[in-house]
């Protein structure tokens, strides 16, 4: 049924309980499985080059502390994972991402790094809820 899976992951608690679910599944169906990080947007002005390496040292190694999370469970879980970061509008980049990979399922945790809306969905799950083209698993607690 499903071949290829995306699971949005930052490292989160949320994120983390949605990858240990995409990995049943993409197991169970022999699933090519994707991971997507969509971070470091930097959505004002830095007053210096030094502000603007800084942040760019801080998001590169965010970046490389999830490919070594997703490394060792991949190795521990003997299955592969093909890590990918992006920055830009993260529901937005998460559709586009899932459509040029023809992906047939992304699975997110109902909420990351933002606590905004509580409990209730994350503003990133429910835009891309809202408007990916394939399936959409929310994996809670």
């Amino acid at each position: 049924m499903y071949k290829k899976i995306l699971v949005a992951y930052d490292g989160s608690e949320g994120a983390k309980i949605a990858l240990s679910n995409t990995l049943v599944i993409a197991k169970a169906f022999k699933a090519k499985l994707f991971a997507l990080w969509i971070g470091g947007f930097r959505a004002y002005y830095h007053e210096t080059v030094a502000e603007v390496d800084e942040e760019t040292r801080a998001i590169d190694s965010f970046s490389d502390k999830l490919r070594r999370e997703l490394k060792c469970v991949s190795k521990k879980e003997n299955f592969e994972i093909e890590y990918a970061h992006l920055q830009g509008n993260p529901a937005k980049l998460i559709v586009e991402y899932a459509e040029k990979n023809h992906v047939e399922l992304i699975v997110m945790g109902c909420k990351g790094h933002s606590g905004l809306w509580g409990n209730d969905l994350g503003h990133v799950t429910d835009k891309v809820s809202e408007n990916a083209k394939c399936n959409v698993l929310i994996a809670r607690k």
